[in-house]
């Protein structure tokens, strides 16, 4: 059996339904799959941190009613994730969307070389799906995009350990709220180690990021409970997830091609976070596709290439240039991370309680700030409590954040450069010359 389809969307996640509901909504074709049961699908975790002004301002609903909306802190909802996503199914299908669960992506169907479809497995059967636009929403899997030929213009590569943290959220309640334990907010930076909000009152999600393994992350974690004698709490229960970190795919798009989220790495790893950003970009390259689909033409490479130039010229080099900054913290000790992070978080933390929507979500540090971070940086020195090898790093990391920022924004107008271009920017990204990371 043959079906035929404008768009046609693998996974179901925060990815996929957005992008499918953007392009149902200009009147497009959508079929949207996923290998999970519907009320499977990302039910691993159960908590999320909706940012209500960047879903407005995206027309995307932003959970306000119990038991979807669990409480509000500072200018995030916390919001329960498969509840948002059953009610976006809903959504999607009133605007003509079809969504087809526990149905799985086999392989791309080319015709003389270019992608036209996909043949999916479901009830135990296999179809053919001719769609003229398959986007890869399958997150870390990459079910799609590491399938395609060497030669397709699309990186295939697959995450790996060296390319993500391993994520595990414990649900805790402080057994004894009166003694002075971690609030929410706190971060070990050196561990990865952080205190989000959970259901409110004395619970939080006390999470850990470690690269290698999931038993790496345990290990990790029971060795800051005992290092930095947490007082008691009852562990509610677990969750398990994965973080990206790897620069994305220097190319989103291919002939019929196109991903996004995860899987093609779009993360902030500093605000630990890459929905608001999908969500950013999907809706700035919406008339890219519109266009395209519409225009009757078949969506090649260079049809698409756009969508390319105003994601790397602009929000695509200011999330390069945060992943290169991040990279100071494997060079620095433990100590002068901490330090580094406990002093200058209060000069450029900007977060409110307000319930104000139209606050600025991000920041930009101006010359006062830069004036009190050097004055402390300075007296540091004096005082050897940061080494003159650490600030090296830092500037050093700093300057080459600079370089990629740049590079990105001169990302090529034609598909003919891109090869050139490609190749200095794996040499900027070498220079890193990061650490194994750390085994326990």
């Amino acid at each position: 059996m043959v079906e035929r389809v404008d768009v046609l969307v693998v996974g179901a996640g925060t990815t996929g339904v957005y992008f499918g509901w953007l392009m149902a909504k200009k009147g497009h074709s959508v079929l949207i799959i996923d290998k999970d049961a519907r009320e499977k699908v990302d039910q691993r975790l159960e908590i999320i941190h909706f940012v209500p002004r960047v879903m407005k301002q995206l027309g995307i609903p932003v959970p306000t009613e119990p038991p979807e909306f669990v409480l509000r802190y500072k200018d995030i909802a916390v919001s329960r994730l498969p509840l948002w996503l059953q009610r976006m199914y809903k959504l999607l299908e009133a605007s003509g969307v079809r969504l087809d669960f526990s149905c799985e992506f086999k392989e791309l169907i080319y015709d003389n070389g270019r992608i036209v479809g996909a043949r999916v497995e479901g009830d135990g059967a296999e179809r053919d799906i001719l769609a003229r636009l398959v986007v890869d929403a399958s997150g870390i899997a990459c079910a799609v995009r590491s399938t395609l030929p060497k030669d397709y213009g699309v990186d295939t590569w697959k995450y790996d350990p060296t390319r993500m943290f391993y994520v595990i959220l414990h649900y805790i309640k402080w057994k004894e709220p009166d003694k002075p334990h971690p609030k929410v907010g706190d971060i070990i930076p050196s561990y990865f180690q952080f205190f989000d909000p959970g259901y409110g009152g004395d619970d939080c999600i006390m999470g850990i990021a470690v690269p290698d393994s999931f038993v790496n992350a345990e290990k990790m974690m029971a060795e800051i409970i005992e290092r930095y004698h947490y007082p008691p709490f009852e562990l509610k229960k677990r969750e398990f997830n994965y973080f990206p970190l790897s620069p994305p795919p220097y190319s989103l798009v291919g002939d019929g091609f196109f991903c996004a989220g995860d899987s093609a790495s779009i993360i902030n790893p500093l605000a630990a976070r890459g929905i608001v950003e999908t969500w950013t970009l999907l809706k700035n390259v919406e008339p890219e596709f519109d266009n395209a689909l519409k225009s009757g033409e078949y969506l090649s490479k260079e049809r698409l290439w756009n969508v390319n130039v105003k994601h790397f010229r602009h929000e695509g080099a200011d999330l390069a240039h945060t992943l290169m900054i991040a990279s100071f913290v494997h060079f620095i000790p433990e100590k002068e991370i901490n330090l580094l992070f406990d002093q200058l978080r209060p000069i450029v933390d900007t977060s409110t309680s307000s319930d104000d929507d139209s606050a600025p979500e991000e920041f930009a540090l101006s010359f006062g700030m830069l004036v009190k971070i050097l004055f402390k940086v300075i007296g540091w020195l004096f005082r050897r409590k940061v080494s003159l090898k650490s600030i090296k790093h830092v500037l050093r990391i700093n300057g080459l954040a600079g370089r990629i920022k740049k590079h990105y924004q001169r990302y090529p107008e034609e598909p003919d450069d891109f090869e050139g271009w490609a190749r200095k920017a794996d040499e900027i990204w070498a220079n890193r010359r990061l650490p194994a990371p750390p085994r326990m």
